[in-house]
């Protein structure tokens, strides 16, 4: 079986996880990709969620008896080379503590993890990515997106404990541009991609100077995810 489970590192909450996420499922849309989308917020928000973005999404409590299970199952079934699952926030302790459930019987179904950790100027970003980094350590492929529109990482960039966690786990990474934040906040009220955002009649993306800048977005994040393209795929 070749198949790709991507999900984000929860833990620290408002990082752009799910906005890279969402501009991520646009990439794979984009590109003819199948794949197969869960949202596993344990908040069970509403605004901001992959399932608003994307209907189609299941939502899966995967704190439930039930919920690895459910998981299981739609990872392995055979439609689909990639799974994408937001896990949201939460606690980083609770949702490693899932990971660990659900790896041996994933593994041997030959099932393969790509780990996605945003990272911004806020250490807690950072903290998060190296507290999946010690347990999930070499089981996983990990890229970070560097989430500028909150602010340089420079922690993530020039500190000593994340050149060694680059070196050690060879992570790729991308970088996510600034964008305005009235209008992010626009887009997950109103649960719209850029794509989507781009065809809207809504006030604020209605002109045609509107339209360019959010294509300009798109491009961005396309050209990134282009860089990685390699990990975004079952070997």
């Amino acid at each position: 079986m070749n198949k790709l489970v991507v999900f984000t590192m929860g833990g620290k909450g408002g990082v752009g996880k799910t906005a890279s996420l969402v501009s991520l499922v646009e990439y794979y849309d984009e590109n003819k990709i199948s794949r197969k989308l869960i949202d596993c917020d344990m908040e069970n928000k509403k605004a901001g969620s992959l399932k608003r973005f994307f209907p189609e999404a299941e939502k899966i409590n995967i704190r439930q008896p039930n919920g690895l299970d459910v998981f299981i199952d739609i990872a392995s079934s055979e439609d689909s080379p990639v799974v994408v699952a937001d896990l949201g926030a939460g606690s980083s302790v609770d949702l490693i503590g899932w990971f660990e459930e659900m790896y041996p019987a994933a593994n041997d179904l030959g099932i393969m993890f790509l780990a996605i950790g945003s990272v911004t100027a806020n250490p807690g970003s950072i903290e998060t990515v190296f507290n999946w980094g010690k347990a999930l350590q070499q089981r996983v492929k990990y890229l970070i997106i560097k989430n500028t529109f909150q602010g340089i990482p420079d922690l993530w960039i020039t500190g000593e404990k994340a050149i060694q966690f680059k070196e050690g786990f060879k992570t790729d990474e991308i970088e996510m541009k600034p964008r305005i934040p009235e209008w992010q906040t626009e887009l997950e009220n109103h649960g719209l991609t850029l794509t989507k955002a781009m065809d809207s009649s809504l006030p604020m993306f209605s002109k045609i100077s509107a339209k360019c800048r959010l294509h300009m977005w798109r491009k961005q994040i396309f050209n990134e995810f282009d860089r990685v393209k390699a990990i975004l795929l079952p070997a």
